[in-house]
């Protein structure tokens, strides 16, 4: 297998804008997922997911390197704040979860990516063989369903509403919203 640390690394630099840690365990998550689902080249196989537990460098890292992002529903984004990415093969199901584990820390003065890069893979991730249940709605391509929320009017796509008390509700008026009218 091809080691592809430098031109995946100018990648993610180029797209989130900086070199930090996060972008740097971002990418080599990146590279042993797609290396566990025998990938080489993620631009010429469409048929897998990445799922992401932070917002944070590593979300930026891991879509540069695999080309998944939300809007193709191949990068899926739990909000867990975990530096963790999990790679899934959509025909089987099956798939693998690298997290962070690293003891050690760099300092501010360290040469972030020469440090980085002296620390072997099984010491800096915990890496294990998982499988995810695929949902049909949660797969690219076009919806597989829409329906109005009985209460604001608006579209909710592939099954994301919710019914309480005999309505068919959005999440935002059964839960309330992240935002507030004005």
């Amino acid at each position: 297998m091809m080691n592809y640390f430098e031109q995946d690394l100018k990648k993610a630099h180029e797209f989130h804008g900086h070199i930090c840690t996060g972008i740097i365990f971002g990418v080599r998550i990146a590279r042993i997922g797609l290396n566990y689902l025998g990938i080489n080249d993620p631009a010429e196989n469409k048929d897998f997911i990445v799922f992401v537990e932070a917002d944070r460098c590593i979300a930026d890292a891991v879509a540069s390197v695999t080309g998944c992002s939300l809007g193709k529903r191949r990068l899926k984004w739990f909000d867990y704040g975990k530096m963790a990415a999990t790679f899934v093969d959509m025909n089987n199901n099956k798939g693998i979860r690298i997290v962070t584990a690293a003891k050690q820390q760099a300092e501010d003065l360290d040469d972030i990516v020469a440090f980085w890069s002296r620390v072997p893979d099984e010491e800096l991730f915990k890496i294990e063989p998982v499988t995810v249940n695929l949902k049909p709605e949660d797969l690219p391509g076009k919806p597989l369903s829409r329906v109005k929320c009985e209460n604001c009017g608006e579209n909710v796509m592939d099954g994301r509403e919710l019914l309480v008390d005999g309505k068919t509700l959005c999440r935002a008026c059964a839960n309330g919203a992240y935002y507030e009218k004005l």
